[in-house]
């Protein structure tokens, strides 16, 4: 293999050297010639240091891809469009929806409640008590505020249809015979038979007007003896 010139030139500096201790008393001339090998040598290790010092301190450089001779360089392809999102359909806004206020309801007004009919003061035998039919009234509930049965008021008044009275009407009501009351509103036949001290039966021989033990009219007259 050749050797390289620097190396070459190297060695011979260190062979003068060399010879140049050897012979300490006599100094040999230096010619143009060892000048030269000398200078030639200090150039390229001078070069090659401050190249490594240039290559440490820059670092390697990124590698450039070559573009083949007679092609036009490519440019960088673009990068593909964002998918479209997917969008969710709104629904369209209703009576009932979040974006409309709910309608307030109306109050609601209780059903008047029926009140029970008030009792009357008791009438008397000598005078009578009159009686002014109000508006709605029946002629049973007269007959539980009175404690009179209604067949009794409807024969003093000559009433042919109980059903049937008008407001306005005054009424003559007199006390019930001592033997008969007036049927309360809820209660049986065996109920009333408990409470006076009778039988079922006895009640129904009593009251042929009753045909059906389980059907009593409130405010109907009932014989008790």
């Amino acid at each position: 293999m050749n050797e390289p010139d620097h190396e070459r030139l190297r060695r011979e500096l260190e062979s003068a050297a060399t010879e140049a201790r050897a012979d300490p008393g006599g100094r040999r001339p230096v010619t143009g010639k060892q000048a030269m090998i000398g200078l030639l040598a200090a150039v390229p290790i001078a070069a090659a240091v401050i190249a490594a010092i240039t290559a440490s301190q820059s670092g390697p450089e990124p590698a450039t891809p070559a573009t083949p001779v007679g092609e036009p360089p490519s440019e960088p392809a673009a990068p593909p469009p964002p998918s479209p999102r997917p969008t969710t359909p709104r629904a369209p806004a209703t009576s009932t929806g979040p974006d409309v206020l709910p309608r307030p309801e109306p109050p609601r007004t209780p059903p008047p409640r029926t009140q029970p009919p008030q009792p009357g003061p008791p009438p008397d035998a000598n005078r009578p008590t009159t009686h002014t039919v109000q508006p709605g009234e029946t002629l049973a509930r007269i007959a539980l505020r009175y404690q009179v049965p209604i067949e009794q008021i409807a024969e003093q008044n000559a009433i042919a249809d109980p059903d049937l009275i008008r407001a306005g009407d005054n009424l003559e009501i007199r006390p019930a015979p001592p033997n008969e009351v007036v049927i309360p509103a809820g209660a049986t036949l065996t109920g009333l038979a408990s409470r006076h001290g009778v039988t079922v039966s006895h009640l129904l021989r009593l009251n042929p007007h009753i045909i059906d033990a389980d059907r009593i009219v409130a405010g109907g007259r009932l014989r008790i003896s």
